[in-house]
């Protein structure tokens, strides 16, 4: 069984730090979750998409550190102090 944030999670944060912030958080404590039973818990990492870079390292923590299988993404970023939404995907 494979375990990841509900949506809208780290994503649905406007502001790029506290979003970094939350991925971090519900990322170690996710693994913390799993590290008893990894035969039959596997994890999707958490990642703010505010910043390719920044998301790019912590996709590479939770996979090369936590033992993740990989990351789920929605398919927006909230961004900008009025909380817009940032499209990353289309969705028709």
């Amino acid at each position: 069984m494979v375990l990841s944030c509900a949506q809208p999670c780290a994503q649905g944060i406007a502001d790029p730090d506290q979003a970094q912030q939350m991925a971090v958080n519900v990322n170690n404590i996710l693994a913390d979750s799993i590290s008893n039973n990894t035969e039959r818990f596997g994890a999707f990492a958490t990642l703010a998409m505010h910043n390719a870079t920044v998301a790019a390292m912590e996709l590479e923590r939770a996979v090369t550190e936590l033992g993740f299988l990989g990351a789920l993404l929605n398919d927006y970023q909230q961004s900008g102090s009025d909380g817009r939404e940032m499209w990353l995907l289309s969705s028709y």
